[in-house]
């Protein structure tokens, strides 16, 4: 008789600790950064005209991965992806505005 396997354990997805989220976090963060660093040495921005589009280049990468994502035959979109670029967004919005 042939030895029996282990019985796996579920796959539990999807998890707030999951390095999924801090690769998420680490992006948005220093996207938002650069861009803001472009728009305003490089095209001479003001800095509060150039916060709103960093945000929102940074977002919508985000948006377009987790688009990605749902559109993959295994895959699904992740709200806790879309709040770990939040977090990213947000500590680079808060440094910039420093």
């Amino acid at each position: 008789m042939p030895p029996t396997r282990p019985a796996r354990r579920p796959v539990r997805r999807d998890q707030w600790g999951a390095r999924d989220k801090a690769q998420h976090l680490v992006v948005s963060g220093p996207w938002t950064l650069s861009t803001q660093y472009v728009l305003v040495q490089g095209a001479d921005w003001a800095n509060a005209d150039a916060l709103p589009a960093s945000v929102a280049t940074s977002a919508a990468v985000g948006l377009g991965k987790e688009w990605y994502d749902a559109s993959r035959a295994d895959g699904q979109a992740s709200a806790k992806d879309l709040v770990a670029n939040a977090v990213g967004i947000g500590l680079a919005g808060g440094l910039i505005v420093l």
